[in-house]
């Protein structure tokens, strides 16, 4: 048959719930697969296509090759044509790496050290001084202006640091006619040296000459650095024996001054003239955080470390007679520890009486860190009645919790202080990750790290900025950055270009806001999606299907454009297009509509309406075409909830990019949290507001962000906060297990006549223990395989053919279905299965009332979306007992949902606010936002550029406000009511 290139052609897709469909998709177009959740999107394009694509590709490729790289299985259908090697670009997070960050992952942080690396321009470490390499004769001059008329000797490094006896080494310098020299400091014969510890590092210098420094010895000098560089690997050092006794006849102003023994080092690489600290040749690898070349000897490229943290050492509220030092109290001697700090006290005159968090600063700080080199006389009893009398400076609080942490052998004591650390930004580096001789590597006057430390944005500005004939840099660089001169230029012009190339895409789809040393591992899926969807732009590729999965998740309205911009520049590059998307902008902009239906699970899995937009609009059956022809639409509700007179109101917010702001958030409300992406909606809700909440009422350690204080918390019985984490990362949790709704199951069928008889418990029918579990795979239903030049492989266990359970423990049935059948249910089916035990029901119907009908109870939670496994959090905590005063707080709750699954998550929120509770969600949805009763929204832009509050109010009163990007949105929404 011939091959039809202007059509992807699947014929009978029966993956997961798809109904043997066959379906036509244009090539090198921009297609949206559509559909209420659960209706089969990815299964057609990730499970199907994707999968095929990918598969075929590596198919083709010998066996060598293929055990490098991932095989995946055919996919379940009769046939596919006109299929494009594939590129999965999905929600996933990118790295769980530490060290990944939006620079590496995206290779701009490559291309920033190869620049860097060619044109740079190294800096003393202590004066700031440019470093350049020296020539001999440069040195020469260098070593007259500095010890002329001085007796000086000329040393030449030749170990440093290095384990050995070096007894070799000792009898060549002898052979070579150089007998004296300098051994860890100490000057030795080498004729009768030491004999060394060849486990312990060494430095060993080789005495080149020592004379009377005078211009008639100018040749000896010559020879003597020469020889000295020589030997030393292009280093050397001059020591001073005897200083001048009239330096001041000498010819020139500001010679150094200089005393017997100092010296000063040199070399033909990079070193400073006036303190000697010496410089790597400058390569890559020396600008980077994960090379021991470049990285922080302290942090050893981390930027943090593990460090005691004040805030979770002292209790502000005590004083030090009362035991403020929460560690020590639980010591095995708290008043020798309280004795102490009392003489502290007494020798600077702080108050014992007074809470530690109303003392001035200075004496914070003297309690926390120490006297310095002020000695303190120590005089008392201890607890067991010895005297303790000493002098000596006081070491401070946090110096002594370190020392007790790296001395003690006790488990509990250790993890009991482990407890009060949390990662701080290394002292050494600043967290800057490198080594100082990388920090103080400038191009155009800035340092690597400031470029690292800078948003998208920002970097993208200041690298075109470098170009004299470019606009000006951003603010905070105008007075430092110097364009480049036209020989660095030259060099640097091509990587110039990628850096610029990367930041621009970058910037296009809306991730401007970022920072480049933003970790890869705490970044949202959408933000995750995008870096990959502008790194494959970069790429240039061009006959590819990329098969993109919600893109505009996290987006505001404002970006959305800029997103699509992108998606089309992709076709236009000859790919193939296949997005899963519910966003209505994309809906309208695409070449091609594919919409499954016309429900979710079972009920779905069929081709509702195929075709271009307009045609889906016209469709009957298809839900997706009734709300973008307006047949359908989520409807305002009629009246809003005013707010009462109780608020939590959070003062002086600044936390991140927060710029010190007050916010008042109502009690009893719908509150919606928008802004563009990075203006700091995350900051304030889920970093300041949701980590006070639980340490206010559920004693938590996690440290909120910084503020001043949140009035109106003792009007909170309960916080619930609901995020899009997993909620498990192993296949056996599941929907069932998480909700507790499996443990009610497992109890029901324990108490069946059959299982009765046979002594059966509710641990029998679990899949995670011993007993009614298949022991031949464990209870997964697969075993894995492990293939030579394949990947794993997990095949259905043929003892229990997938079932989990024994043969015996599937005997047990209720109402006809065994404890597999159960789980293999939809939780639509199941709430109809279980209507009559209200326990049970009361949990699944909690699942379908957050639109998870279709999902299995036993369905691993490893396969479920983040918008899937914030709703199932929902729906369990929805089917407790209701507190007096709950806050729910919820980030994008509407991820993955459908127009119509909106409204059913919009009717749940707007429930739990009827009956009393705090509903506060981040969200950039407007049909949430049009329906709540308050909104905040943040701005005006991302980043630093964001922080601020722009408007705050009802729905409408945002509307009016001209400067909210938000409110512009919203009242064309609202017009359109």
């Amino acid at each position: 048959m011939a091959v039809n290139h202007e059509w992807i052609e699947v014929r009978g897709a029966r993956t997961h719930n798809l109904q043997d469909i066959d379906v036509k998709l244009p090539r090198g177009k921009f297609v949206v697969i559509s559909g209420v959740s659960g209706s089969g999107k990815s299964s057609l394009a990730f499970d199907t296509l994707y999968a095929e694509g990918q598969r075929r590709y590596v198919e083709s490729l010998s066996s060598y090759a293929r055990q490098f790289i991932g095989q995946m299985k055919k996919a379940d259908c009769d046939g596919i044509e006109g299929l494009s090697p594939a590129i999965s670009i999905d929600q996933k997070q990118g790295s769980h790496n530490p060290r990944s960050t939006v620079a590496t992952v995206t290779e701009i942080q490559d291309y920033l050290r190869l620049l860097w690396a060619r044109i740079g321009k190294p800096h003393c470490p202590d004066c700031g001084q440019e470093v350049a390499r020296r020539t001999v004769q440069e040195i020469v001059d260098d070593i007259f202006w500095n010890y002329e008329q001085h007796t000086i000797a000329v040393w030449s490094p030749v170990v440093r640091a290095r384990k050995g006896t070096h007894v070799e080494l000792f009898r060549q310098f002898v052979e070579q006619g150089y007998m004296q020299g300098r051994v860890n400091g100490h000057e030795v014969d080498f004729e009768k040296p030491p004999t060394l510890d060849k486990n312990m590092r060494h430095d060993i210098d080789v005495r080149i000459d020592r004379f009377i420094l005078s211009r008639e010895r100018r040749q000896r000098t010559t020879e003597s650095v020469e020889n000295a560089l020589r030997l030393g690997g292009g280093a050397l050092a001059v020591t001073s024996l005897r200083v001048p006794s009239k330096p001041e006849t000498l010819e020139g102003k500001n010679r150094p001054v200089h005393n017997e023994g100092d010296t000063v080092s040199w070399s033909e690489d990079f070193a400073c003239p006036e303190h000697g600290a010496f410089m790597p040749e400058l390569s890559p690898r020396v600008f980077s955080f994960n090379s021991p070349l470049g990285a922080c000897p302290d942090c050893q490229g981390l930027g943090i470390q593990r460090q005691f943290n004040p805030d979770l050492i002292i209790d502000d509220t005590l004083a030090v007679s009362n035991g403020c030092v929460l560690p020590w109290r639980q010591s095995m001697s708290p008043g020798w520890y309280k004795k102490l700090l009392q003489q502290v006290c007494e020798h600077y005159g702080i108050s014992t009486t007074v809470p530690f968090g109303l003392l001035d600063e200075d004496s914070k700080d003297i309690l926390l860190h120490g006297s310095g080199s002020t000695i303190i006389h120590f005089h008392f009893e201890s607890d067991n009645g010895s005297i303790y009398k000493m002098n000596r400076p006081w070491d401070g609080i946090i110096s002594r919790l370190e020392r007790t942490y790296s001395e003690t052998s006790s488990d509990r004591t250790r993890n009991r202080l482990i407890a009060c650390m949390t990662d701080l930004d290394c002292h050494a580096c600043n967290g800057e990750k490198l080594n100082p001789a990388a920090r103080f590597v400038t191009v155009g006057g800035i340092r690597l790290p400031e470029v690292s430390r800078s948003s998208v944005h920002e970097a993208y500005q200041l690298i075109k900025a470098l170009n004299p004939e470019a606009d000006g840099p951003p603010e905070q660089y105008a007075d430092v950055l110097e364009p480049l001169n036209d020989r660095s230029l030259f060099i640097g012009n091509e990587i110039l270009k990628e850096i610029e190339n990367r930041l621009g895409f970058l910037d296009s789809v809306g991730l401007d806001y970022l920072t480049l040393d933003r970790k890869a591992n705490t970044l949202s899926g959408g933000e995750s999606q995008r870096i990959r969807l502008a790194t494959q732009i970069g790429s240039r590729l061009t006959g590819v299907m990329y098969v993109l999965d919600e893109p505009s998740i996290g987006l505001h309205q404002r970006d959305n454009e800029r997103l699509l911009e992108t998606l089309r520049e992709l076709t236009s590059l000859g790919n193939t297009l296949l997005v899963v998307e519910h966003d209505e902008d994309t809906l309208r902009q695409a070449d091609w509509i594919c919409d499954l239906g016309p429900g979710a699970g079972l009920e779905g899995g069929n081709i509702v309406a195929n075709g271009i937009p307009s045609k889906v609009m016209k469709a009957k059956d298809s839900v997706t075409g009734a709300y973008l022809s307006g047949r359908r639409s989520i409807k305002v509700p009629e009246k809003r909830h005013k707010p009462s007179k109780k608020w939590l109101t959070i003062k002086g917010a600044e936390h991140n990019n927060l710029s010190n702001i007050d916010v008042k958030l109502p009690l009893g409300c719908f509150t919606s949290v928008t802004g563009v992406s990075g203006s700091g909606k995350s900051s304030l809700i889920s970093g300041i507001l949701a980590p006070s909440l639980q340490r206010y009422l559920h004693n938590s350690e996690k440290l909120p962000g910084k503020h001043k204080e949140i009035k109106g918390l003792e009007h909170v019985d309960k916080a619930i906060i609901i995020d899009q984490s997993p909620i498990g990362r192993t296949p056996r949790s599941n929907a069932a297990t998480y909700t507790k709704v499996f443990d009610e199951i497992r109890k029901l069928f324990s108490n069946t006549t059959l299982a009765k008889e046979r002594g059966y418990t509710p641990g029998t029918f679990s899949f995670n223990v011993k007993g009614g579990r298949c022991e031949a795979c464990s209870g997964a239903g697969s075993i894995k395989l492990e293939m030579n030049f394949l990947p794993d492989v997990w095949i259905e266990c043929d003892i229990c053919n997938g079932k989990r359970y024994t043969r015996e423990c599937l005997e047990v049935t209720w109402k006809g279905k065994n404890i597999h059948d159960v789980l293999q249910m939809p939780v639509g089916e199941a709430v109809k299965f279980f209507e009559h035990h209200r326990k049970i029901h009361r949990t699944l119907e909690t699942l379908h009332s957050v639109g998870l009908s279709y999902i299995r109870l036993g369905q691993p939670a490893t396969t479920l979306s983040g918008g899937e496994a914030q709703r199932v959090k929902l729906a369990s905590e929805l089917r407790r007992p209701p507190h007096k005063h709950t806050v729910y707080i919820l980030d994008e709750p509407t991820t993955g949902l459908a127009f119509s699954d909106v409204q059913m998550l919009i009717d749940v929120l707007l429930e739990l606010r009827s009956k009393g509770h705090t509903v506060i969600v981040i969200e950039h949805h407007l049909d949430v936002v049009k329906c709540s009763d308050h909104v905040i929204d943040l701005g005006p832009e991302g980043g630093d550029r964001g922080g601020q509050i722009v408007t705050a109010g009802t729905p409408e009163e945002v509307a009016k406000e001209a400067s909210s990007f938000t409110g512009n949105f919203l009242k064309t929404l609202l017009s359109s009511q």
